[in-house]
Formats: structure tokens, sequence, C-alpha cells
């Protein structure tokens, strides 16, 4: 110790000492930190942010080096040996390298601590190798305790410096695995410089092609601005990875518009400025026309694309305006600095003529709509939540009044949006509380004899009364509930129905959402068991909903269900698609044409048109047809006379509780013979 000590405060100059010190400490914290990158990342970048930090490990041990042994005066002249001072830098960084490698890949206690020693066997190989480089008149003579000593503690500080490293990644961690790691390599330089002892030899030559001090302070001057250079890279790519990081939590993915967290932060700034200027602003809510139709007739990165040109479209019509994308196929524009109601009525119709031109996807041309919802501050809302659902409010009027239109915020649509989600909340529950009936509707032949019933859902609410179907069960497809009150439905009408005495048949109606969620064969099998109903008389009703999206998935269900030997009807033929390629797909046991035609066959030329042409497709088909919506005699004529098979409407009987019809099912016949008995 004492001559480690002697030969660094007597054969040593303590200004260049202090530099080396100072350099290392660089040196170490820049290696420490990419090797914190590193740690962090996979792949080829892992192996960049090592092959960084082994390079500026190795340069920083290296220029340690060379500046302790600049200010090193053993009353000899020192020149430097080319090709092994290259050697040992380049020796330093492969080896220091492969230690933070070591550490990096397998970051438990075992790991750091072999990848530390390696560390320090770096430092030494380095240190020893440019000892070798030295050209001088005379030679070294080395004393080989503190050799190994220099070796050993070396290895030493370098494993805890790579295990403070791994455990601990902040600031202070840094730190701690900075000093630690100087200390590897100035306590192993200056006890390996104890061990030097230089023996005269004047007759020693120095090699012709050497380097003098002065070119190796320069040497060392550009390993020190490789190390800047390279801790200022880690720095900038640092900083671009906290800006690309910031931008993705402020941003959509899909189309680069400003996500929900950045659009709230924005709306806050804007009823701030707003309300100290007493300015007017629109909120303005933007929903994708039958967007779902898109992904599922053309694949869900056709519907990318869409999304990606209605955000390019909206940000020139929005003229400056915020434009965010907050979800789906849901957008909301801030305009600020718009007070007249008509600048944003124009505004929003700009909108909507962006739209105008057609997409190509996949040669085919694509009609993109919009529906548009508008309030205004502050006469609709002077806080951020209340103007989005005032102008939410206005965008489901647009969508309900038939689409591709812009409707501004009123109070009676607040009522309404009010009603419908006091309605919504109260569905939840009416199961439970046993608040839906069935009623049932006749079906019968056009000679008026009775063939079955459909089970028709009704609900009795307990403040409202009787709540329409067309008004509850939209809302129970949104929210899911009609998985629930399907079943109900299925398994009430299937155990009235098997207590008729008559073995008339019961159609029950699915949702598409039943399709898409649940097992609804394993239902029909378990209801049919369990009912001890024929499943012939199970006629189950579909709309072309139903077939509307993922067609394979649903055909596989109908004709698992077609398997159990129930019917299968398609209701509402003609009012949606209509393609005939959903007959030529599945053999449907009868085809329901909706009641909109049928109650224009007397006065309209197309609908009775279209009524016989229906009709005669089924029956090239061989399927027979059931008319809905039947009031009058003159329907029931038309229809017997184009040969339709089935009718129900109002002229045969109106949807009411099955003891109505009692006698029709022969449980009136039934009674009066127990009663006679």
């Amino acid at each position: 110790m004492f001559r480690v000590l002697s030969c660094l405060t007597v054969e040593h100059d303590l200004w260049l000492v202090g530099l080396a010190g100072i350099v290392c400490f660089l040196a170490s914290l820049a290696a420490i930190n990419l090797f914190h990158r590193a740690v962090a990342t996979r792949g080829r970048a892992k192996a960049m942010w090592l092959g960084t930090a082994g390079a500026a490990s190795g340069c920083g041990i290296w220029a340690t080096h060379f500046i302790a042994v600049l200010a090193y005066a053993p009353g000899v002249n020192l020149n430097y040996h080319v090709g092994l001072t290259v050697s040992s830098l380049v020796v330093a960084a492969a080896v220091t390298g492969a230690g933070l490698s070591v550490a990096a890949y397998n970051r438990s206690n075992w790991g750091s601590g072999v990848g530390g020693a390696l560390v320090g066997a770096g430092v030494a190989c380095m240190h020893y190798l440019g000892m070798g480089a030295l050209e001088m008149p005379g030679h070294i003579v080395w004393s080989g305790d503190l050799v190994a000593a220099s070796v050993l503690v070396g290895m030493v500080f370098g494993a805890a410096s790579l295990w403070a490293a791994i455990h601990r990644t902040s600031v202070s961690g840094t730190l701690i695995a900075g000093v630690l790691l100087t200390l590897a390599i100035v306590s192993h330089h200056f006890t390996a410089m104890g061990a030097v002892e230089i023996v005269p030899d004047p007759g020693r030559a120095v090699a012709a092609f050497s380097l003098s001090p002065t070119w190796m302070a320069m040497g060392i001057a550009n390993a020190a601005v490789a190390i800047l250079a390279m801790s200022l890279a880690g720095a900038f790519v640092d900083k671009r990875a906290a800006e690309r990081i910031a931008h993705m939590a402020h941003h959509d993915s899909l189309t680069g518009l400003p996500n929900r967290t950045a659009f709230a932060t924005h709306f806050a700034t804007v009823l701030d400025r707003s309300a100290a200027a007493t300015s007017g602003f629109a909120v303005i809510c933007v929903d994708l026309d039958r967007f779902k139709e898109i992904n599922d007739l053309f694949g869900h990165p056709a519907g990318d694309r869409v999304l990606r040109e209605v955000s390019n479209r909206l940000l020139i019509a929005a003229k400056g305006g915020f434009v965010a994308r907050l979800g789906g196929d849901e957008f909301t524009i801030i305009a600020e600095g718009l007070e007249d109601p008509s600048v944003a009525a124009s505004l929003a119709e700009g909108m909507l003529s962006a739209m105008s031109a057609h997409l190509e996807i996949e040669a085919q041309s694509i009609a993109i709509g919009l529906s548009v919802g508008v309030a205004m501050y502050p006469q609709d809302g002077a806080d951020a939540a209340t103007l989005l659902n005032n102008a939410d409010a206005a965008l489901y009027r647009a969508k309900s009044e038939g689409r591709g239109t812009v409707r501004f915020f009123a109070s009676e649509m607040d009522r309404q949006l009010r009603a419908k989600r006091s309605l919504q909340h109260d569905l939840r529950s009416a199961l439970e509380r046993d608040e839906f009936q069935i009623f049932y509707q006749p079906q019968a032949v056009t000679n008026g004899d009775v063939t079955g019933f459909e089970a028709l859902i009704r609900w009795q609410h307990p403040k409202r009364g009787m709540v329409s179907p067309a008004e509850f069960i939209p809302l129970a497809e949104e929210s899911s509930l009609i998985i629930s009150i399907g079943e109900w439905v299925l398994r009430e009408a299937c155990a009235e129905a098997a207590s008729w005495p008559r073995p008339l048949k019961i159609a029950v109606n699915l949702s598409p959402v039943q399709f898409k969620q649940g097992d609804l064969p394993t239902l029909v099998h378990e209801v049919l068991l369990q009912t001890g109903l024929s499943p012939s008389r199970l006629e189950l009703e579909i709309t072309e909903g139903v077939l509307i999206g993922d067609f394979s998935r649903a055909l596989s269900i109908l004709r698992r269900l077609k398997a159990l030997g129930v019917r299968i009807a398609m209701d509402d033929f003609g009012t949606g698609y209509s393609s005939l390629s959903y007959l030529q797909s599945f053999p449907f046991d009868k085809i329901k044409i909706d009641r909109s035609f049928i109650m224009n066959v007397q006065s309209s030329h197309e609908s009775a048109a279209i009524v016989r042409a229906v009709i005669g497709l089924a029956r090239g088909l061989n399927v027979p047809v059931a008319a809905e919506g039947v009031e009058t005699t003159e329907q029931l004529q038309f229809l017997s006379q184009e040969s339709c098979s089935e009718i129900q409407g109002y002229l045969i009987g109106r949807p009411s509780p099955i003891d109505v019809y009692s006698d029709t099912i022969g449980r009136g016949a039934a009674l009066k013979q127990r009663t006679a008995a």
C-alpha cells in the first residue's frame, strides 16, 4: 500500500491525475447510462446500445490510463508504440463490452457479478497492454503481488458497479454505479503503477515509429471527444424516445390525431381561454354512418384505410379546428371563435361535403357518410362534460333522423336523451322484477285456420305503463341485455306451447346479438329437452341482420339449429339487403314478407309487384311465404289470389295473452270436457 501511495504522490503530476479522475468518472457515467438503455430494450436495439456502452467504457479506460501515464514521471523519456497503443483501446472496448453484455442478458446476481468481473478484466487487459506500448531507454520490472492485487481490486469494484447498475436504475443508482466503475478503473491503474519499477538501460533503442507525448495527448483528446459524442448521442436518442412516447400517449396510433387525453387537455384550455375572453366556440361530434358494414364487407384493413382518409378530410374541412379521434369511428372537433350557430352550421356542412368523394378500396368505390351533432358554448353548456353530452345528444338525433345530416343541440333533445338513459337503466332490472309478458299473435292459412302463434314480448313498466318493443328492444340490443331477455322469451314460449292440447307451432324471434354471443344451438337444445316441446313445432325467426357480418359463423349456427329439427324463417324479407344469395346458401323453411309492403298492396302498384315477385320466387324455391300485417279483407283477397301460404295480422287476431286464444289452442275444449266429466 505504501508503495502505491508513494508512486501516486511522488512520481505523478497530481493535476493530471485529477484530470484523469474526472475523465474516468464522466466516461463511467456515460457507460452506465448507455448500459441502462441496453437493459431496457430488446433485439437489435439492445445489441446497439451494448456496443455503444462498450465503446464508451473502453475509450474512458484508455483515456484515463494514458492521461495518468502522461502524469507519470519515471525519470526517463517515454514514447508510445502505435500498434500496441491502438490494440489496447480495441481490447478495452471488446472485453468491457462482453462484460456489459453478460450482465444485460442475465440480470441476476450471478450475471451482474460475472459481467462486472469481466469489465474489471478488461481494465487489466487494457492497462498491461498499454504499459507494454511504452517505448523508453530502459525496461520494467513488475512486483507480482501488486499486479495480482490490481487485477483483483478492478474485478471486485467492476462486479459491484454492474450489480448497482442492474438493481438501481434511478439517478442516484446511476451515480453510485458510475462511482464504483470509476473506482474499478482508478484503483486498478494506480495499484498496477505501484507494481512498476523502471530499470534504466541506455543501450535500449526506441522504435522509430512511435508516438511522442504530444501526439499521445492529441489521441487522448480524441478519445475524450468520442466519449462525449457517444454520451450526447445517447442523450439525443433518449430525448427522441421521450418525445415519441409523449406523442404516443397523446395521439391515436392509427390516424395520428390527438386522442382522448390530448382532447381533454385542449378542451380545458379552450374553456379557460373562452371564459376569460367571453367568446364562444363549437363542439362538433362526428360519427361515420354504417362504418361497421364497411368492416364486415371489406375487412378491418379496409376500415382502417377509411378512418385514415376520413381523418385527413376532417383536418382540411375543420379549417384549423382541433380534430381528435376519441375511439372507433367517433371524431370530435373544437372550433374556436364561432359564436354564431350559422357559421358553425356552415363548418359542419363543409365536413359532410368533404366526404362526398368516394374512396376506392380493392377496386370498389365506397361512399363515406357522416352524421354530425353540434353544441355551442356557452348557451349549450359551460363545462366540458355538459357540452360533450349535448353534442352527443345532437349526434344521436342526427343518426336517428336518417343519418348524413347536421343537428344542433336543443333542450327537448336533452330531455329525450335523459328519458332514454332512464329507460335503459330500468330495463336492466325488468327481468328480475318480472315485468315482461309474452303476448301471442295467431298465424293462419288464407282460409283462416290457425297453424300457430308468434311469441311477442311486452314490457309492463311500473310507472310508464306498457312500453313498445320498438322502444326497448333496440336498447336491449345496444347493452347486450337481449341475451338474457331472449333466453327468457324462448323458455317461456316453449314451455307455454308444450302445454297446449293442440300441437300448434310457436314462432320465436332471435336477435343478431344472440348469434354473436354464447352458444345458441346448445341453448335451444336444452330448452327443448327441459320443456318437452317437439322440435318440429318450434320456428325461429331471424332477420337479414343475422347474416350480415360474420356470414360463415351465422350460417354454421343456422345449420346446427336446423339439425335439431326446428324450423328457420326469414323475417322482414324485402326491407334490408334482400340478398338472394342468402336464400341460396341456406334452406329456409319460410319467408315472411314485411307488413310495409302488405299495407300498400291495394294502393301501390310497386308494393303489389314486390309482393308478387317474392311469392313467385318462394314458389320457385318451394319455400312457403307468410304475409305480415294483414288487416283488411281486400289484402287477404289479394294474397289468396297470389297463392300466399300463410297470413298474420289484426284481421286474424291481435297480439294478446294466451288466455284470449284458449279455445284456439284447445285449452277451452279440454276444460269443458273436464267440467262435463
